[in-house]
Protein backbone atom coordinates (compact mmCIF):
# COMPACT_ATOMS: atom_id res chain seq x y z
CA UNK A 1 0.00 0.00 0.00
CA UNK A 2 1.47 3.61 -0.33
CA UNK A 3 1.16 6.35 2.26
CA UNK A 4 2.05 9.75 2.52
CA UNK A 5 5.35 10.54 3.49
CA UNK A 6 4.30 13.20 6.31
CA UNK A 7 3.29 9.90 8.56
CA UNK A 8 7.32 8.95 8.88
CA UNK A 9 7.71 9.52 12.99
CA UNK A 10 11.22 10.72 12.78
CA UNK A 11 9.99 14.00 10.71
CA UNK A 12 7.41 14.10 13.53
CA UNK A 13 7.24 17.80 15.25
CA UNK A 14 4.72 21.07 17.92
CA UNK A 15 4.45 24.78 20.54
CA UNK A 16 3.28 25.17 24.15
CA UNK A 17 2.99 28.40 26.47
CA UNK A 18 6.43 28.29 28.75
CA UNK A 19 5.65 26.01 32.22
CA UNK A 20 1.93 25.60 31.24
CA UNK A 21 -0.78 23.52 29.65
CA UNK A 22 -0.35 23.39 26.04
CA UNK A 23 -2.96 24.80 23.92
CA UNK A 24 -6.46 23.05 24.14
CA UNK A 25 -4.56 20.23 25.46
CA UNK A 26 -8.22 18.82 26.93
CA UNK A 27 -9.42 18.63 22.95
CA UNK A 28 -12.66 20.27 24.85
CA UNK A 29 -13.19 22.93 21.84
CA UNK A 30 -14.06 22.07 18.43
CA UNK A 31 -14.91 24.22 15.13
CA UNK A 32 -16.22 23.02 11.80
CA UNK A 33 -14.61 24.15 8.82
CA UNK A 34 -15.99 26.69 5.98
CA UNK A 35 -18.40 23.71 4.38
CA UNK A 36 -18.99 22.25 7.69
CA UNK A 37 -17.54 18.96 6.63
CA UNK A 38 -15.40 18.29 9.45
CA UNK A 39 -13.89 19.51 12.64
CA UNK A 40 -10.93 20.77 14.48
CA UNK A 41 -9.74 21.88 17.70
CA UNK A 42 -10.42 25.27 18.15
CA UNK A 43 -7.54 28.14 18.29
CA UNK A 44 -5.55 27.40 15.19
CA UNK A 45 -3.20 25.93 17.18
CA UNK A 46 -3.30 22.70 16.18
CA UNK A 47 -4.05 20.93 12.39
CA UNK A 48 -4.99 17.52 11.04
CA UNK A 49 -5.18 16.08 7.56
CA UNK A 50 -8.84 16.81 7.40
CA UNK A 51 -8.74 19.47 4.93
CA UNK A 52 -8.19 16.78 2.37
CA UNK A 53 -11.69 16.13 2.51
CA UNK A 54 -11.79 18.92 -0.19
CA UNK A 55 -10.20 16.47 -2.67
CA UNK A 56 -12.31 13.65 -1.55
CA UNK A 57 -10.19 12.68 1.16
CA UNK A 58 -11.32 11.03 4.53
CA UNK A 59 -12.23 12.47 8.32
CA UNK A 60 -9.65 11.07 10.38
CA UNK A 61 -9.80 13.13 13.17
CA UNK A 62 -13.07 14.09 15.20
CA UNK A 63 -14.10 15.29 18.99
CA UNK A 64 -15.05 12.30 20.67
CA UNK A 65 -17.32 12.19 23.96
CA UNK A 66 -15.14 9.33 25.14
CA UNK A 67 -13.22 11.40 27.43
CA UNK A 68 -11.10 11.30 30.18
CA UNK A 69 -11.87 14.36 31.78
CA UNK A 70 -14.87 17.38 30.66
CA UNK A 71 -16.81 16.77 27.54
CA UNK A 72 -14.79 15.99 24.83
CA UNK A 73 -11.23 14.11 23.51
CA UNK A 74 -9.56 14.18 20.18
CA UNK A 75 -9.86 10.49 18.13
CA UNK A 76 -7.66 9.65 15.57
CA UNK A 77 -8.70 6.53 12.73
CA UNK A 78 -6.36 5.27 10.36
CA UNK A 79 -8.28 4.96 6.72
CA UNK A 80 -7.78 4.26 3.61
CA UNK A 81 -7.85 6.46 0.16
CA UNK A 82 -7.92 4.96 -2.55
CA UNK A 83 -4.43 3.58 -3.13
CA UNK A 84 -3.36 5.95 0.29
CA UNK A 85 -3.23 4.76 3.93
CA UNK A 86 -3.92 7.98 5.57
CA UNK A 87 -3.48 7.83 9.68
CA UNK A 88 -5.33 9.88 12.36
CA UNK A 89 -2.74 12.17 12.13
CA UNK A 90 -3.04 15.69 15.01
CA UNK A 91 0.26 17.78 15.04
CA UNK A 92 0.96 21.23 16.36
CA UNK A 93 1.21 23.46 13.02
CA UNK A 94 -0.58 24.67 9.63
CA UNK A 95 -2.14 22.25 7.02
CA UNK A 96 -1.00 23.20 3.21
CA UNK A 97 -2.67 21.60 0.00
CA UNK A 98 0.07 20.27 -1.62
CA UNK A 99 3.04 18.07 -0.28
CA UNK A 100 4.21 17.85 2.66
CA UNK A 101 0.65 18.89 3.33
CA UNK A 102 1.63 20.12 6.75
CA UNK A 103 3.75 22.60 8.16
CA UNK A 104 5.23 21.51 11.55
CA UNK A 105 6.10 22.95 14.88
CA UNK A 106 5.13 26.01 17.10
CA UNK A 107 7.68 28.59 18.42
CA UNK A 108 8.81 27.45 22.20
CA UNK A 109 11.49 28.17 24.16
CA UNK A 110 11.51 26.12 27.32
CA UNK A 111 12.40 23.03 28.37
CA UNK A 112 10.52 20.41 30.16
CA UNK A 113 11.02 17.31 31.71
CA UNK A 114 8.18 15.29 30.66
CA UNK A 115 5.46 14.74 28.38
CA UNK A 116 1.92 13.38 29.46
CA UNK A 117 -1.36 12.32 29.28
CA UNK A 118 -4.10 10.16 28.78
CA UNK A 119 -5.07 7.76 25.83
CA UNK A 120 -7.11 4.66 24.24
CA UNK A 121 -6.33 2.69 21.79
CA UNK A 122 -8.11 -0.05 19.98
CA UNK A 123 -5.36 -1.34 17.16
CA UNK A 124 -6.47 -3.33 13.93
CA UNK A 125 -4.37 -5.95 13.22
CA UNK A 126 -0.79 -5.50 14.79
CA UNK A 127 -0.37 -1.93 14.20
CA UNK A 128 0.87 0.86 16.57
CA UNK A 129 -0.07 4.37 17.35
CA UNK A 130 2.53 6.78 17.81
CA UNK A 131 3.17 10.06 19.97
CA UNK A 132 5.93 12.40 20.03
CA UNK A 133 6.81 15.86 20.85
CA UNK A 134 10.61 17.06 19.03
CA UNK A 135 12.27 20.44 20.42
CA UNK A 136 14.37 21.76 17.73
CA UNK A 137 16.78 25.07 17.23
CA UNK A 138 17.88 26.81 14.15
CA UNK A 139 21.35 26.77 13.61
CA UNK A 140 22.24 29.28 11.65
CA UNK A 141 25.68 27.31 10.24
CA UNK A 142 24.15 25.01 8.49
CA UNK A 143 20.28 26.74 8.19
CA UNK A 144 18.97 23.51 9.36
CA UNK A 145 16.61 22.94 12.60
CA UNK A 146 19.05 21.31 15.36
CA UNK A 147 17.21 18.60 17.26
CA UNK A 148 17.49 19.24 21.09
CA UNK A 149 15.31 16.82 22.74
CA UNK A 150 12.84 13.85 21.94
CA UNK A 151 10.05 13.14 23.99
CA UNK A 152 8.78 9.88 21.69
CA UNK A 153 7.34 6.59 22.38
CA UNK A 154 4.91 3.84 20.61
CA UNK A 155 1.58 2.11 21.39
CA UNK A 156 1.90 -1.52 21.08
CA UNK A 157 -0.98 -2.98 22.79
CA UNK A 158 -4.64 -2.39 23.18
CA UNK A 159 -5.74 -0.06 26.11
CA UNK A 160 -9.96 -0.32 25.86
CA UNK A 161 -9.70 2.04 29.04
CA UNK A 162 -7.80 5.67 29.80
CA UNK A 163 -4.34 4.91 30.36
CA UNK A 164 -1.57 7.44 31.89
CA UNK A 165 1.34 8.02 29.27
CA UNK A 166 4.16 9.67 30.62
CA UNK A 167 7.58 10.20 28.32
CA UNK A 168 11.02 11.29 29.26
CA UNK A 169 12.73 14.27 27.06
CA UNK A 170 15.95 12.64 26.03
CA UNK A 171 18.34 15.69 25.50
CA UNK A 172 20.73 15.71 23.10
CA UNK A 173 22.03 19.02 22.73
CA UNK A 174 21.77 20.01 27.23
CA UNK A 175 22.21 23.48 27.82
CA UNK A 176 20.67 25.10 24.70
CA UNK A 177 16.83 26.16 24.68
CA UNK A 178 15.15 25.17 21.64
CA UNK A 179 12.90 27.51 19.75
CA UNK A 180 10.35 24.82 18.43
CA UNK A 181 8.49 22.52 19.44
CA UNK A 182 6.42 19.74 17.19
CA UNK A 183 4.00 17.68 18.89
CA UNK A 184 2.36 14.70 16.85
CA UNK A 185 0.24 11.98 17.59
CA UNK A 186 -0.58 9.29 14.76
CA UNK A 187 -3.00 6.39 15.10
CA UNK A 188 -0.50 4.06 12.79
CA UNK A 189 3.24 5.45 14.05
CA UNK A 190 4.88 3.57 11.33
CA UNK A 191 2.57 4.42 8.09
CA UNK A 192 6.23 6.17 6.65
CA UNK A 193 7.53 2.78 6.50
CA UNK A 194 4.49 1.21 4.54
CA UNK A 195 2.77 0.07 7.88
CA UNK A 196 -0.71 0.38 9.26
CA UNK A 197 -3.90 -1.13 9.64
CA UNK A 198 -7.00 0.48 8.09
CA UNK A 199 -9.57 1.37 11.75
CA UNK A 200 -6.92 1.24 14.19
CA UNK A 201 -8.38 4.26 16.89
CA UNK A 202 -6.34 6.42 19.16
CA UNK A 203 -8.08 8.35 21.41
CA UNK A 204 -5.99 11.18 23.43
CA UNK A 205 -7.25 13.24 25.94
CA UNK A 206 -5.74 15.97 29.04
CA UNK A 207 -2.11 16.22 27.69
CA UNK A 208 0.95 18.50 29.22
CA UNK A 209 4.55 19.35 29.51
CA UNK A 210 6.12 18.35 33.07
CA UNK A 211 9.21 20.50 33.94
CA UNK A 212 11.85 20.14 36.44
CA UNK A 213 10.34 22.75 38.33
CA UNK A 214 7.58 21.20 39.66
CA UNK A 215 5.10 23.33 37.48
CA UNK A 216 3.60 19.57 36.18
CA UNK A 217 4.36 16.33 38.55
CA UNK A 218 2.50 13.15 39.14
CA UNK A 219 -1.17 13.80 40.25
CA UNK A 220 -2.56 11.78 43.98
CA UNK A 221 -5.37 9.77 42.75
CA UNK A 222 -6.57 10.26 46.81
CA UNK A 223 -7.04 13.99 46.00
CA UNK A 224 -9.83 15.84 44.44
CA UNK A 225 -11.45 18.80 43.61
CA UNK A 226 -15.36 19.66 43.12
CA UNK A 227 -16.09 22.98 41.31
CA UNK A 228 -20.14 23.76 40.95
CA UNK A 229 -22.05 25.69 39.98
CA UNK A 230 -20.78 24.67 36.06
CA UNK A 231 -21.29 26.84 33.88
CA UNK A 232 -20.76 29.71 36.73
CA UNK A 233 -21.40 33.36 36.10
CA UNK A 234 -20.81 35.24 39.87
CA UNK A 235 -18.88 33.01 42.23
CA UNK A 236 -17.57 29.17 41.67
CA UNK A 237 -17.44 27.19 45.03
CA UNK A 238 -14.50 25.05 45.39
CA UNK A 239 -14.58 22.11 47.74
CA UNK A 240 -10.93 19.93 48.19
CA UNK A 241 -10.49 16.96 50.22
CA UNK A 242 -7.82 17.32 52.35
CA UNK A 243 -6.68 17.66 55.75
CA UNK A 244 -3.74 19.98 55.03
CA UNK A 245 -5.40 22.97 53.51
CA UNK A 246 -2.95 25.47 53.98
CA UNK A 247 -0.89 23.39 51.69
CA UNK A 248 -2.72 23.65 48.79
CA UNK A 249 -1.57 26.33 46.34
CA UNK A 250 -4.09 26.77 42.90
CA UNK A 251 -3.31 27.65 39.44
CA UNK A 252 -6.38 28.42 37.24
CA UNK A 253 -5.27 28.35 32.93
CA UNK A 254 -7.32 29.43 30.44
CA UNK A 255 -7.53 26.71 27.99
CA UNK A 256 -5.06 29.18 25.51
CA UNK A 257 -1.84 28.07 28.48
CA UNK A 258 -2.50 31.41 30.22
CA UNK A 259 -2.33 31.18 33.67
CA UNK A 260 -5.59 33.58 34.84
CA UNK A 261 -5.59 33.31 38.60
CA UNK A 262 -3.45 31.81 41.69
CA UNK A 263 -4.04 31.66 44.79
CA UNK A 264 -3.44 30.01 48.30
CA UNK A 265 -6.49 27.93 50.67
CA UNK A 266 -7.02 28.50 54.10
CA UNK A 267 -9.98 26.17 54.21
CA UNK A 268 -11.36 22.84 52.59
CA UNK A 269 -14.11 25.12 51.20
CA UNK A 270 -13.39 28.34 48.78
CA UNK A 271 -15.33 31.03 46.59
CA UNK A 272 -14.05 32.33 43.53
CA UNK A 273 -14.98 35.70 41.89
CA UNK A 274 -15.42 34.78 38.30
CA UNK A 275 -17.83 38.12 37.45
CA UNK A 276 -15.28 39.67 35.45
CA UNK A 277 -13.56 36.36 33.58
CA UNK A 278 -14.13 35.86 29.76
CA UNK A 279 -16.11 33.26 29.10
CA UNK A 280 -15.47 29.71 28.17
CA UNK A 281 -13.40 26.57 29.78
CA UNK A 282 -10.98 26.93 32.65
CA UNK A 283 -8.54 24.53 33.96
CA UNK A 284 -8.02 24.63 37.96
CA UNK A 285 -4.98 22.93 38.80
CA UNK A 286 -4.45 22.18 42.87
CA UNK A 287 -0.22 21.75 43.86
CA UNK A 288 1.44 21.01 47.11
CA UNK A 289 5.21 21.66 47.49
CA UNK A 290 4.96 22.42 44.22
CA UNK A 291 3.65 19.08 42.43
CA UNK A 292 0.31 18.73 40.87
CA UNK A 293 -2.02 17.04 42.75
CA UNK A 294 -5.05 17.05 40.98
CA UNK A 295 -7.17 19.25 38.60
CA UNK A 296 -10.52 19.76 37.26
CA UNK A 297 -12.44 21.93 34.62
CA UNK A 298 -15.09 24.31 34.80
CA UNK A 299 -17.12 26.66 32.64
CA UNK A 300 -17.77 30.87 32.76
CA UNK A 301 -20.78 31.86 31.72
CA UNK A 302 -22.24 35.53 30.67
Amino acid sequence: MKTLNILMLSLLIGSAMAQTQIPESGFENWVPNATNIYQEPAGGWWTTLNPLASLGGPITVYPTTDAHSGEYAAQLETKMWGDFLISGLLVAGSFIMGEPYIEYGRPFAETPSKFRGWYKYAAAGNDSAGLAVILTKYNTMTSEQDTVATAVTAITENADVFTEFEIDFDYLIPGINPDTINVVFTSSGDGGNFQGEVGSILTIDDILLEYTSGVQESLLQEFSIHAFPSPATDQLSLEFNTNHPEKILCRVYALDGRMVKSFSLRHKKHRLDVSDWSPGKYILQAYVDNKLVSSTKFVVAL
